[in-house]
């Protein structure tokens, strides 16, 4: 049985997680792609960019007992993204471009869902509500994006 503490979650693993995708799509810019796909690795480099820096805004003004609650019985790791995630071929690709990006934001909203089963306190479980809701959003709000890219 493991424990996870949401501040360790807000202040390291989840802006590390934007910050290492936001890398991922950095690298993936630097090669030659196709101008849609160009538009949509710029929106999504900034999207993770500034989801790390909400949660480190957020860490500074959030009340001690939510940083300090221990969620008991956590079964699995906090994702790591993956690099093969993101093939090469989606520089030329936008549907692949998308796919990965929405596997990326699937595996915090797996995660976050695995962390509300194992809450017993209603501020944590807020809390993590709150980020699993944000990060559906994001979700659709890139896709919406990218469909607009699409439609050009």
């Amino acid at each position: 049985m493991r424990y996870e503490q949401t501040r360790e979650i807000l202040q390291k693993l989840a802006p590390d997680y934007h910050r290492k995708v936001s890398l991922f799509y950095e690298q993936l810019a630097e090669c030659k792609v196709a101008p849609r796909v160009r538009l949509m690795l710029d929106y999504l480099i900034d999207h993770e960019q500034q989801r790390a820096l909400a949660l480190d805004e957020f860490c500074q003004e959030a009340p001690k007992q939510v940083l300090d609650y221990w969620f008991k019985g956590v079964e699995i790791n906090f994702p790591r993204p993956k690099a093969d995630l993101l093939p090469e071929t989606a520089g030329s690709d936008l549907d692949q471009l998308i796919s990965a990006a929405i596997g990326y934001k699937k595996e915090l909203i797996s995660y976050f869902d695995h962390l509300l089963e194992h809450t017993t306190s209603p501020e944590p479980l807020n809390l993590i509500i709150t980020l699993k809701t944000q990060e559906e959003k994001a979700m659709k709000r890139m896709i919406r994006h990218s469909q607009g890219l699409a439609d050009l």
